[in-house]
């Protein structure tokens, strides 16, 4: 059996459907009305294109580039797509200031307004990575080596400043399957100092049920 190929988008494009879908599920149950309710459902939206944002920008400074280098079309696509998603951003961006601003009755009708748009940008969002997943994957399967791969992922977590990086991996622990978050922390073992590890391990722990947890430290032999 072969191995699989190194994956540029599959455990990120998890973590960032995770957050998608549950902002969705925030806005489809939030009494606009209320203050608190509304100013906690507008703080996760922010949150959700703020590192969907953070996202693109990342792909576009190094895995796209490589996906350039190989299929400049297959680029072009992309990055046509990548625009669209942004200005929808920028839209719901608005939308949400609109709502946050209005007064309880009509905060509940731009609400709805607010959520039935969120509704389309998950749909194009999700039409987008999967066509990366299928599409880019494939190109870059095609005219890079897995060592290649990897040193781009590298260079990627290694632009994201540690305090981050944290805050994007207590988002990826839950949204990884066991045999990603075993695969992901012994990779980390093995490159990065030992007290580095451990504040890894710790934040997976926090970011996992106890039963979650227990399953991941068995396979890694930890305490």
């Amino acid at each position: 059996m072969s191995m699989p190929r190194v994956d540029l988008y599959g455990v990120i494009h998890k973590t960032l459907r995770h957050e998608l879908f549950s902002t969705s599920r925030t806005l489809a149950t939030t009494d606009f009305s209320n203050p608190a309710d509304r100013d906690a459902a507008a703080a996760q939206l922010r949150e959700t294109l703020g590192f969907i944002d953070e996202h693109g920008h990342h792909e576009e400074r190094f895995v796209d580039q490589a996906v350039r280098q190989a299929d400049p079309a297959l680029a072009d696509r992309n990055g046509a797509q990548h625009e669209d998603l942004d200005e929808q951003g920028r839209r719901l961006s608005a939308m949400l200031d609109e709502v946050v601003s209005a007064g309880p009755e009509q905060a509940v009708g731009l609400g709805a307004t607010l959520h039935q748009a969120y509704s389309a940008y998950l749909g194009a969002y999700l039409q987008h990575m999967s066509m990366e997943e299928a599409e880019a994957n494939a190109c870059l399967w095609s005219a890079y080596s897995d060592e290649e791969l990897g040193a781009i992922r590298g260079r990627l977590q290694g632009s994201i400043p540690p305090e981050r990086f944290a805050q994007w991996f207590v988002l990826m622990v839950p949204a990884m399957n066991l045999q990603e978050r075993v695969g992901v922390l012994s990779g980390m073992k093995l490159v990065v100092p030992p007290e580095v590890y451990e504040t890894m391990c710790t934040l997976a722990r926090s970011s996992l049920s106890d039963h979650a947890w227990q399953e991941v430290s068995s396979r890694l032999g930890a305490s």
